[in-house]
């Protein structure tokens, strides 16, 4: 009789690579710092996943240890680390995220002059174009 997996053998399973979920290859910049910490330091994420995602940092943190990560568009994220080899380390997520959130551009790419000095075009009376 099989019994029900737990979930330290899925993250053995997404340790070797066998993820049941999409992930998707890039490169964005966030943070990561231990949860509960005070400081975070700078990742770049490589391999992101509505479960988790593979980063590189110049701080390898040991498998198992909690983390918040944050990336744009979204609030910070809880995980934990779940592998960790060569200056990469792999974070499964406590919740799922929307990864397409944060791959938007975080402004809307707004004219910064402020009302005031913006002007309707105009033409100047009795101008003909021809």
């Amino acid at each position: 009789m099989a019994s029900a997996p737990n979930p330290s053998d899925e993250d053995a399973l997404n340790a070797r690579g066998q993820r049941s979920t999409n992930r998707s290859s890039l490169f964005l910049l966030g943070k990561m710092g231990v949860d509960g910490g005070v400081s975070s330091e700078a990742i770049r994420i490589r391999n992101l996943s509505p479960t988790g995602l593979m980063a590189e940092a110049p701080t390898i943190l040991a498998v198992g240890t909690a983390v918040v990560v944050e990336m744009k568009n979204l609030p910070p994220t809880k995980g934990k680390v779940v592998w960790a080899t060569d200056g990469r380390m792999g974070v499964a997520f406590n919740a799922e995220i929307d990864p397409a959130k944060v791959r938007q551009p975080v402004g809307k790419g707004e004219d910064p002059t402020p009302d005031f000095l913006k002007f309707a075009p105009s033409r100047r009376p009795g101008l003909k174009i021809s």
